[in-house]
């Protein structure tokens, strides 16, 4: 592992919004996002910004590093495919078995059926192909079968074999992203279909995604702005006349997405007795009006004070009063209940009082303190610090395990449920403290010289109003002794003459009115901008229908600007860019560079290069001329195709964990000496992880059995070929005959000749038949032994490769010479055609048996002699 990128984008993630999480784990889980998946992430921008959505949106699901094949994942063992229908060519129920450790070559030529089962593992597992005309799965095309293309991917994640079912375009299992594949389609991307050659481990590229998921939801939102709101604001304009300063004109201009429908209510209320008193102003106007401050200035007193009354009369009812006793016994209550439950929840902590008001201003101290100086930024209680433990915000020194836990703790009895009721309980006490009655008419220090001013037009309602005054006075105190647990006095009854107050502002409007006939220039303005207000008024009370659907219109706009704003990729872009450059290490290009050298391509003159966009940041190569800079006008494609594979086992390095790789055709367009060291590399990456290979390469098919042998491995071998008509079925022999070593061809010639006795009893000229074709493979099998066993692979047909340094095993006795002549002709006499002449005998079954151990004997006595031939040789010892 070199690096940890994927910690990093898990960390930033964090910060994200929940959608964005959410986004992030979809990408990270699929190649590609469905119509259904843009759609939910959509539900839930709208829904985070205020949109009323006629269905409530899917909940997001946090991303965490299990959904890309990362962290603390239960590692997982591909186990096989199986029950696949109606995908290419591919036989019903067809299936693969593969080996759960180390490596599985499945071989067969072109057209066998290798490819169809590459294309469902590369959209269920990790791929780097995001396209999906690449993606897609046919089924055959040239076939009559219909029905859906489904498959069954089995793993063993630890509890035995479980069937992952699969089917085109389903949201890929989170399991299967430990797996992940390399073929030609993902070779393109690395080689950027043959022009640039790019890398970019996987967890790194998911911020870009994220940017690409932004874009096209801000495209879809602009689109729906520009249809739900547009230029309808226009529309909903109220033509005042004349433009004057009047609250009516104020309120429509200064109407907001935030008005609610109560303040609309209010704003166009319009009544008979307005009308009324617009018609009395303008008859006034008409006529001429006379100043009467004093009336006037009493007539707004008594309508302000009829308006207390009402809510004295609403708020200080005896019922009213008993709910606010109520309001704070059970806050007591609840804040009796949370320090209990702290009571036996800490008795283990040293000191006592742990969740008692003073220990809780205590807490939410610190807690201000870590947030806005300490640690700004970061989450209460912070614990760890770039340098370790973090600092206690309380005694300075570092937290260590039993202060961090401890933290922790008093964190979750904060969140606590008992907590967090007692706390708002706690807050309606307080908020129905702040909105007890001011009084501001009745507790006003000017109440008994209004008092007065009634009392000289109305004594008795006079002496009523003394005496409700008094009432309001107790029984406001009451209030405010019971909410604030005090003990409170016995309050006297409450009669309100509010139906008095109203007929008395009646009588004052009638003698402000009879005053404001004489009239004078100042009450005459007042006047005068009083029927603006009614005139203005009216007309606002007229349009209300254009005021709600304006108010609605800017909700709508203003959620659409949050949600745009939401979706901007800026912030994200730079954090992407971060990451890259911190992860773009000297480590990192070291590793690619072990890659190539293991491939033979150091040579070339090219470079790891990060080139990022708002969509994609890639680790391009680049070729370093400026004659071009298609990569692909330099390299030969085998060169390309070496790159590639060094860029997707570099990425396989990067990814955290130990998945399953499988690799489709590893070798195409590489020479026999490349084709080799892909071999090793392979071989050397199988005693690691689960391997799975498949290739139509025969000569590499050998190559990767022995290395693999060589690296103490041995591979499990499948061979699928095709017929007329299907493909994809399983040949049971394992493997062809030429990609088999010595010892399985004599494994395989003793099975074969197993039923020979049988045959021989009741056959003879079957017998004869099948007898001599098994003398033929015994033939080539000891042709076989001249190249493994004697020179010990030194030489291998269909390579270059001469491993000279194994000539000190090589030694062969006149004795083993001669027994090897023997058995040579005598195999090469049984499989041969002979003169029809019966001169030459056909052994018995029980001699062919014979013939097959004394090969076996020539094969042990023959590698004892090259081993006693390598220890009688003297040790070389390499030159000073």
């Amino acid at each position: 592992m070199i690096g940890e990128p994927i910690d990093d984008v898990l960390e930033w993630s964090k910060k994200l919004s929940p959608w964005k999480q959410d986004a992030l784990r979809r990408l990270a889980i699929s190649n590609e996002l469905t119509a259904a998946d843009v759609g939910e992430l959509l539900a839930q921008v709208k829904s985070a910004v205020g949109f009323k959505l006629p269905v409530a949106p899917p909940k997001a699901v946090p991303f965490t590093k299990a959904h890309f094949g990362g962290g603390k994942h239960q590692p997982i063992i591909l186990k096989g495919i199986a029950s696949i229908e109606n995908v290419n060519r591919l036989v019903p129920k067809a299936s693969l078995t593969f080996c759960p450790k180390a490596l599985t070559i499945v071989y067969g030529r072109n057209g066998s059926g290798k490819s169809g089962f590459v294309r469902i593992l590369r959209t269920a597992c990790r791929t780097r192909v995001e396209n999906p005309a690449k993606l897609k799965v046919l089924a055959d095309v040239y076939g009559g079968t219909a029905g859906p293309q489904t498959a069954e991917i089995v793993i063993d994640a630890g509890a035995g074999d479980t069937a992952i079912p699969w089917t085109p375009g389903t949201v890929a299992s989170p399991q299967l992203m430990q797996v992940s594949v390399f073929d030609t389609a993902s070779a393109q991307l690395y080689v950027d279909g043959g022009n640039q050659i790019r890398f970019l481990p996987f967890g790194l590229a998911l911020p870009h995604r994220l940017n690409a998921v932004c874009i096209g939801l801000k495209e879809t939102l602009d689109s729906e702005r520009a249809t739900e709101v547009g230029n309808k604001v226009s529309l909903t304009t109220i033509a005042f006349a004349p433009q004057r300063e009047t609250a009516a004109q104020r309120f429509d201009k200064a109407l907001s997405k935030s008005t609610t429908d109560a303040q609309i209510d209010t704003a166009t209320m319009s009544s008979e007795e307005d009308q009324e008193r617009l018609d009395q102003i303008t008859a006034a106007l008409s006529a001429g009006a006379a100043a009467a401050a004093d009336v006037n200035a009493l007539s707004k007193w008594i309508d302000t004070l009829a308006m207390e009354c009402e809510a004295v009369a609403s708020a200080l009812t005896d019922t009213a009063l008993e709910q606010l006793s109520s309001l704070r016994a059970a806050s007591v209550a609840a804040r009796q209940a949370a320090t209990i439950a702290a009571g036996e929840l800490f008795t283990d902590e040293p000191l006592a009082g742990v969740g008692s008001d003073t220990w809780r201003a205590l807490w939410a101290a610190a807690r201000d303190y870590s947030v806005t100086e300490a640690f700004p930024g970061q989450t209460f209680p912070v614990l760890i610090a770039d340098s370790g433990a973090a600092a206690c915000v309380l005694c300075q020194q570092p937290l260590l395990s039993d202060g961090a836990s401890r933290m922790q703790r008093f964190q979750k009895f904060m969140d606590d449920t008992l907590d967090a009721e007692a706390t708002t309980a706690e807050q309606v006490v307080a908020d129905a403290l702040t909105n007890v009655h001011d009084l501001t008419c009745l507790g006003a220090d000017d109440f008994p010289d209004r008092l007065e001013q009634v009392r000289k037009r109305d004594a008795e309602l006079a002496d009523g109003l003394s005496i409700f005054q008094t009432s309001a006075v107790k029984r406001r105190a009451n209030a405010v002794a019971r909410l604030r647990g005090e003990e409170s006095v016995a309050v006297p009854p409450m009669i309100v003459p509010i139906e008095d107050v109203k007929a008395f502002a009646l009588k004052l409007k009638a003698e402000k009115d009879g005053l404001a006939q004489a009239g004078n220039s100042e009450d005459r303005a007042k006047l005068a901008a009083e029927k603006a207000e009614l005139e203005d008024g009216k007309t606002l009370a007229a349009n209300k229908s254009k005021l709600v659907t304006r108010r609605d219109l800017l909700v709508i706009d203003d959620a659409y600007t949050k949600a745009l704003a939401d979706v901007q990729t800026r912030g994200i872009t730079q954090r992407a860019n971060e990451l890259l450059d911190t992860h773009l290490t000297t480590a990192v290009v070291t590793r690619f560079d072990a890659e190539r050298s293991r491939f033979d391509i150091m040579h070339l003159n090219v470079e790891l290069a990060r080139k990022s966009g708002q969509t994609k940041a890639e680790f391009e190569i680049d070729p370093k001329t400026k004659l071009t800079k298609v990569t692909s006008e330099i390299l030969s494609e085998g060169e390309q195709r070496a790159l590639a594979l060094a860029g997707f086992l570099t990425e396989v390095a990067l990814t955290d964990g130990s998945g399953p790789i499988v690799i489709d055709d590893p070798v195409s367009s590489l020479d026999r000496d490349r084709s080799a060291k892909v071999a090793e590399r392979i071989a050397e990456e199988a005693t690691k992880r689960q391997v799975i290979v498949f290739t139509h390469d025969i000569i590499f098919f050998n190559e990767l059995c022995r290395v693999a042998d060589d690296a103490g491995i041995e591979p499990v071998t499948v061979a699928l070929f095709s017929d007329k008509s299907a493909a994809g079925k399983v040949d049971t022999a394992g493997m062809p005959w030429k990609g088999q070593d010595v010892s399985k061809r004599i494994g395989r010639i003793k099975n074969d000749a197993a039923p020979l006795a049988k045959l021989h009893a009741t056959s003879p000229a079957e017998y004869e038949y099948q007898v001599k074709n098994l003398y033929g493979r015994l033939r080539d099998t000891y042709e076989r032994v001249v190249e493994q066993v004697i020179f010990r692979d030194i030489v291998r047909r269909g390579t270059d490769v001469i491993q000279t340094q194994l000539l000190r095993y090589v030694r062969l006795s006149d004795a083993l010479a001669i027994r090897f002549h023997e058995g040579m002709t005598r195999a090469n006499t049984h499989s041969h055609d002979n003169p029809a002449a019966d001169t030459v005998a056909m052994p018995q079954p029980h001699e062919f048996a014979a013939h097959i151990a004394e090969l076996e004997l020539l094969i042990s006595d023959l590698r004892a002699e090259s081993e006693a031939a390598e220890a009688a040789r003297p040790q070389m010892k390499p030159k000073k």
